[in-house]
């Protein structure tokens, strides 16, 4: 069996991560005879179902893989957890893979396992005088610098004809969102799901969605380092495969998903439900991926009023892995 860099071995007690953004690991004993020993950073969400339903249903055992979870606030945590050698896998949408590739961090995606157009919301305090999209000039927004949520306000204000210096961006934490909207801190957020719908549920009538889906296309992948890639590339093989039979198992038993991800995340059962349909679980690896990050890399370019050059994300997608197991599913020109 191949080792692991001693600071990455799981052992029988599990310290929490120096990582701030990733605050607990579940406790597992160190990797079975002829198992490699990995720590996946996953956050929390509904769109993390592939991961939890491999783990729960032993595929990544069957793989010959010992997986130890590591929960992060965010997507961004946990990238920052893979970069930063805490993690050998992470789970994270597309805004913070373009963020790392023009910082210059060494980085695959070895799939996109889910994606949706509805992930992301605007949700607004009816109180504070909102009802249309005209209505945030002025108004306090509150958005999570380095994820989604940032570009996702960047999509929302360019349609509605707002310029950015129009309304009062302010940063806040993931976890942090609901209480700062519910109490009156800011007057709308940009997030996601569960934060959505908790604030849904939270605010009642006093609730406004004034943008929902139809705009950006969100995308949640499996990223590593590319030194932990190219020196264990049957490890990363062994990922994949135990993914896709988690998405299988997804589309087959729905009913056990949506159990197994509801006890992960602690979510109400009754408000997965509601929410289970705004995603869809395919492992793939697709070309619209290379153009949503070089969209995404122009904004922030001219987000900072920077001269670099946009990366050639094509060096930031590993295919290998997935072609291995399942070539079908890799449609990436000239890789």
């Amino acid at each position: 069996m191949q080792l692991l860099k001693p600071m990455l071995l799981i052992v029988a007690v599990v310290v929490l991560s120096v990582n701030s953004g990733c605050r607990r690991e579940e406790k597992r004993p160190g990797a079975a005879e002829g198992h490699d020993a990995v720590i996946l950073a996953v956050s929390p969400q509904p769109v993390s179902a592939p991961v939890y339903v491999a783990y729960e249903k032993g595929f990544f055992k069957e793989e010959g893989l010992q997986v130890g979870l590591q929960s992060c606030n965010s997507g961004r945590d946990a990238l920052n957890a893979v970069i930063e050698g805490q993690a050998h896998f992470g789970t994270v949408s597309d805004t913070p893979i373009m963020i790392a590739g023009v910082e210059g961090n060494k980085i695959y995606v070895l799939a996109t396992v889910a994606e949706s157009d509805k992930y992301m919301k605007i949700i607004t305090r009816k109180d504070r005088g909102i009802s249309i999209p005209a209505d945030l000039k002025g108004k306090k927004i509150g958005v999570s610098s380095g994820t989604s949520g940032e570009f996702f306000l960047h999509v929302f204000l360019t349609l509605n004809h707002l310029a950015p210096q129009e309304v009062q961006a302010v940063t806040i934490l993931p976890e942090d969102m609901v209480d700062a909207l519910a109490t009156g801190e800011v007057d709308a957020v940009s997030t996601w799901v569960p934060y959505t719908t908790i604030l849904q549920k939270k605010l009642g009538d006093n609730a406004l969605i004034i943008f929902d889906s139809g705009v950006y296309d969100m995308t949640w992948n499996i990223t590593a380092t590319r030194d932990f890639v190219h020196s264990h590339p049957e490890q990363v093989k062994k990922f994949l495969r135990a993914i896709l039979r988690a998405e299988s198992h997804i589309k087959e038993y729905p009913e056990e998903a949506r159990a197994i991800t509801a006890g992960h995340i602690l979510m109400d059962r009754s408000i997965l439900d509601e929410i289970w349909n705004l995603y869809e679980f395919n492992t793939l690896l697709d070309q619209s991926l290379i153009l949503n990050l070089e969209d995404q890399a122009r904004w922030r370019m001219r987000q900072q009023n920077s001269a670099q050059k946009i990366p050639n994300f094509m060096d930031f997608i590993y295919t290998e892995g997935l072609k291995a197991v399942r070539p079908d599913v890799v449609g990436i020109a000239g890789k």
